[in-house]
């Protein structure tokens, strides 16, 4: 078994900003007294764009897989997003996930994309993801239990813009956990517009 997802990158140089942003929310925490906050950073290596959440799979679906993922990159050409904003799941007042958005044009290629994905990998037997697909970064994750409200920070990012990226592939990984959290490792990648 394979723990498993499929995702696209992001430049170098918008991992780096998405990095600094990491720090200025940690430090943000710490000068308002949210030092007990506890919050499992995404490490800038880790850093990626999640379209499905495969989970535990059978090595021998990964032909399946790696074809689905081939056919539905071949008709798209590569694409530009930009990262941009700051928000937090399911919402400020409540965060769980903290994240970085997609504009709107980039958000709606990556939502019609994982459309497809949900559409076909269903067919091999993973559970489709009915929540609303809201493209984003995650940045980090709320362990905690006490509450915070990071709506002024929200507020704060609003419209920072963290830069571009160029979508021309599509990635699997696999994710390995151990005591020092998760590791990634690029099963495949699917080039786009490959007809």
């Amino acid at each position: 078994m394979k723990r498993l997802f499929l995702a696209v990158d992001l430049s170098i140089a918008v991992v780096e900003k998405l990095a600094i942003l990491q720090e200025d929310i940690q430090r943000h925490l710490g000068a308002r007294g949210d030092e007990g906050v506890s919050v499992r950073w995404v490490d800038a290596p880790n850093i990626h764009l999640t379209l499905k959440f495969l989970g535990e799979t059978e090595e021998d679906l990964l032909p399946m897989i790696a074809e689905t993922i081939a056919r539905l990159g071949k008709p798209l050409f590569p694409f530009e997003v930009e990262c941009r904003g700051f928000g937090c799941f399911p919402a400020p007042n409540k965060p769980r996930i903290l994240w970085a958005g997609i504009d709107a044009r980039g958000g709606e290629v990556l939502g019609l994309l994982q459309q497809a994905i949900e559409r076909d990998l269903d067919e091999l037997g993973f559970a489709t993801e009915f929540r609303e697909f809201k493209a984003h970064v995650t940045l980090g994750r709320v362990k905690s239990t006490q509450t915070i409200d990071l709506s002024e920070l929200v507020e704060r990012y609003a419209n920072m813009k963290f830069g571009k990226s160029y979508i021309k592939d599509l990635i699997l990984y696999e994710s390995k956990l151990d005591h020092r959290g998760p590791h990634y490792h690029v099963l495949d990648r699917f080039a786009l517009g490959t007809v």
